[in-house]
């Protein structure tokens, strides 16, 4: 037909390949669109799981909380996390705290935390506040100069002059090289003045030996044992009067200055070191003022 008249056109038509290439490309998008969605749709659907049973963004897992995924809540279907504090009295001397979900102790004044317990502070030491000065330190409550220093331990010490101290050393020396022997079984200066009366002449001896002049033990200054001014103690090398009649040396001094060790002569007849207590002696004679 033709167009004006509507009648068949006799003539075959040629196939439109661009109409074709259309269409298939209309498919092929179709089918393109289609598969984006299926993919986005299934990504939701993955990520929704994922989200309701705790797992993250890196691949862990965590249990969902209450209050939002990921977040400190109570675990869905389960129950609180019990508290570390529960039944912890603290001995009824503090209190109980949560730190890091451990439970401490936090204790009253005067007491101390000893595991989820608190217990009464020991008594404080008898030299717990007491205040020395410089070369000095406290000892049993009282302060007392450091070794090789001498003075007032409360207000501070001063080094002992060098002199002094190797004359000291060397009088227990001398002293110390005397120890065993006896009347009766040997002759030593000492003994034959006053036989079985020679304690006293002993210690004078051993002044008599020495590489400072010293004057005889009678004549040093003296400090009562049951008075002792507390800037003082007795040092190697003093003389000692007991409360009985009977004399010998100082060897050493404790800290506290109530034990003596010291070198006498006339001990059973023998020269022997003993060790003392200040309750025993009536008196020193001090050397202090020949240096």
């Amino acid at each position: 037909m033709s167009e004006a008249g509507g009648q068949a056109d006799p003539r075959p038509r040629r196939p439109n390949k661009h109409g074709a290439i259309l269409d298939g490309l209309s498919t092929a998008v179709f089918f393109v669109v289609g598969a984006v969605l299926l993919v986005g749709c299934l990504g939701e659907i993955g990520a929704s799981a994922a989200a309701e049973q705790g797992v993250d963004n890196d691949g862990g897992s965590g249990a969902v909380g209450a209050g939002g995924a990921g977040g400190g809540g109570q675990p869905i279907g389960g129950e609180a996390p019990a508290d570390p504090c529960d039944g912890v009295d603290c001995g009824g001397n503090g209190s109980c705290a949560d730190v890091g979900d451990d439970a401490i102790c936090i204790c009253d004044d005067g007491f101390h935390a000893e595991g989820l317990s608190c217990v009464v502070n020991p008594p404080p030491g008898p030299c717990e506040g007491v205040q020395c000065g410089v070369h000095a330190s406290c000892s049993a409550g009282s302060c007392v100069c450091d070794g090789g220093y001498e003075g007032d331990p409360d207000v501070g010490c001063s080094e002992i002059n060098p002199t002094e101290a190797s004359v000291r050393a060397g009088l227990v020396a001398l002293a110390e090289a005397e120890l065993g022997y006896c009347e009766g079984t040997d002759t030593r200066p000492y003994m034959l003045s006053q036989p079985g009366l020679w304690c006293y002449d002993f210690v004078a001896w051993v002044y008599q030996q020495s590489s400072q002049s010293l004057p005889a033990p009678y004549n040093l200054p003296t400090y009562q044992a049951n008075a002792l001014p507390l800037w003082w103690k007795p040092e190697p090398g003093d003389l000692i009067k007991f409360n009985i009649q009977h004399y010998g040396m100082v060897k050493s001094v404790s800290p506290d200055g109530n034990t003596i060790t010291t070198v006498e002569g006339n001990v059973n007849s023998c020269v022997m070191g003993r060790t003392v207590s200040l309750g025993s002696i009536e008196y020193f004679g001090s050397l202090d003022s020949v240096f």
